[in-house]
């Protein structure tokens, strides 16, 4: 998700009170003037901040997917839900993303197959049509490519596409289904193939949206009617807001609808050349460049998908405020990898805040809403 870059903004005398943003003032809004700055329409919030100096999407309501017909989704939701895409038929896609739990499964990291332990925490699934890659390290380019790669996966459901599909046109009431639901496209080969699987899962997840809370109903009134939104929020919850668009920097990462760049960056959790190591884009990519570098999560629905980051480290917001206030993690090699190219570096776009603790708390407060 590409951000439109301060240059465009117009003139040099923009750029220049930009700068002096970025700075952070000495003297921050008191609530009062706050509530007035956030009592008008979106578009004439105070400017946002971001550590590079580029104008990030505003906050909004995340837009709903495009959904299929009932019938195709009711065929997506059996086969989510359905044992029979793992090799032992133990394992469906709902042992991890489980609808009680938001679709997530509150563990550090993913149980597969006979009990094996995954490599990463469980994302939740929402916004499908939103993000422009799947997976912690973007391994899966559409959604339909993601639904098969964890029925491959050995740590997951262990079983190639070929006998998966095997399974399914051996089944006559899911080869019925799926001929009925893809009727033009039988005529070739009459029989399931991983497109239209991918397909079904997918018209479920789209049906998936994130947890509402009391961030979902302010940033929905906010563009309808921002004097009585304002309202909604306590003075906390206020400063939070400000602090997360502002003097947090948040927003570097955390933009728009999504609340995510979809980007890949590296904070500096990578345990390089350690038992935990983690090297994530780089698996994908081979770029030096990419080591230890993961997808920018959403936040819609934080407080339901914890443990946090991509190894579930994390499970207090205040550890995760602590970290990005101190510039993120920023670990030194230990002496064998002192000239080691493949080191990861942390970006650039964490750099220490300075924040108070009673503004840690205000943050926490507003991220307490999502």
């Amino acid at each position: 998700m590409k951000r439109i870059p301060t240059a465009l903004l117009g003139s040099l005398v923009a750029s220049a009170c930009l700068a002096e943003i970025v700075d952070v003032p000495a003297k921050e809004p008191d609530t009062a003037a706050l509530r007035t700055m956030y009592a008008t329409d979106p578009a004439r919030w105070p400017q946002a901040v971001t550590t590079d100096g580029e104008v990030p999407e505003e906050l909004a309501p995340l837009p709903s997917s495009e959904q299929a017909p009932v019938s195709l989704v009711s065929l997506g939701r059996r086969l989510f839900h359905d044992p029979v895409l793992s090799r032992d038929r133990t394992v469906s896609c709902a042992s991890c993303h489980e609808s009680r739990l938001h679709f997530t499964d509150r563990r550090r990291m993913a149980i597969g197959i006979d009990g094996q332990q995954g490599r990463r925490n469980t994302p939740a699934i929402f916004g499908v049509d939103h993000w422009e890659t799947f997976f912690w390290d973007g391994r899966a380019r559409t959604a339909v490519e993601q639904v098969i790669v964890p029925i491959e996966d050995p740590l997951e459901m262990d079983i190639s596409i070929v006998e998966v599909l095997e399974r399914l046109n051996s089944h006559p009431e899911y080869k019925a289904m799926f001929k009925q639901e893809f009727a033009d496209e039988w005529g070739g080969s009459k029989a399931v193939t991983a497109e239209m699987l991918g397909r079904a899962i997918v018209a479920f997840e789209k049906t998936l949206t994130p947890p509402t809370g009391a961030y979902a109903e302010y940033i929905r009134l906010a563009y309808d009617d921002p004097e009585r939104a304002v309202e909604l929020l306590d003075d906390d919850e206020l400063k939070g807001l400000h602090l997360y668009r502002t003097k947090a920097r948040c927003m570097t990462c955390h933009e728009g609808a999504l609340m995510s760049d979809n980007e890949f960056h590296g904070t500096g959790l990578h345990y390089y050349g350690r038992r935990y190591q983690d090297l994530g884009r780089y698996n994908v990519t081979g770029d030096a460049e990419d080591v230890g570098k993961f997808r920018t999560p959403s936040l819609l629905g934080l407080n339901n998908t914890k443990p946090w980051m991509h190894n579930g480290l994390f499970g207090s917001l205040r550890g995760i405020i602590n970290l990005y206030d101190a510039g993120g993690a920023r670990p030194k090699p230990r002496p064998e990898f002192v000239d080691d190219p493949l080191f990861p570096k942390t970006t650039n776009l964490l750099q220490p805040l300075s924040l108070t603790s009673q503004e840690k708390t205000a943050l926490e407060a507003f991220l307490r809403m999502l």
